[in-house]
């Protein structure tokens, strides 16, 4: 993975049925409210539609840049990133890999936190030394399946 040295070949809120740029491509931009950010390019094969804030990782058996919903004590390493806007099953799309953004609790987050994935996309109070925490929580959420402002590090 690496940063491309182009412009966006594509809006960022792209959801479309063919590829429009090389997956696993990362694109950084620039927003006023969150600062930098780092957009990876992905293939939606979680067999439903991503919504903003949910996780995803590295599908099983594939070697391309194809997903699922981030799941247990998923490994950092398998991160790819957390969906900032809808991608249609089976469609083309940024996730967001770096950066400020919205992500959905599971129902157990307490601010200035980091967070571990729990399931289905989700994430929840995590452990530091024990847990992978691609996740930190600015705010607090104790409402299932809303979202909450994070700090995203998938990278």
């Amino acid at each position: 993975m690496a940063l491309a040295s182009t412009g966006l070949p594509c809006a960022i809120t792209s959801n479309s049925t063919t590829a429009r740029a090389n997956l696993g491509e990362i694109y950084g931009t620039w927003d006023a409210t969150y600062g930098e950010r780092h957009w990876i390019y992905i293939k939606n094969t979680t067999g439903g539609d991503l919504s903003i804030g949910l996780g995803v990782m590295q599908k099983n058996g594939t070697t391309l840049f194809e997903t699922t919903l981030s799941g247990v004590n998923t490994a950092n390493i398998r991160m790819l990133g957390i969906a900032q806007h809808t991608i249609t099953s089976g469609n083309y799309g940024f996730v967001l890999a770096r950066g400020m953004g919205l992500v959905v609790s599971n129902g157990t987050t307490s601010a200035n936190t980091a967070q571990k994935a729990v399931a289905n996309g989700r994430f929840d109070d995590g452990v530091i030394g024990t847990d992978d925490l691609p996740v930190f929580a600015l705010e607090a959420q104790a409402v299932a399946a809303s979202t909450f402002t994070a700090k995203i590090n998938c990278l």
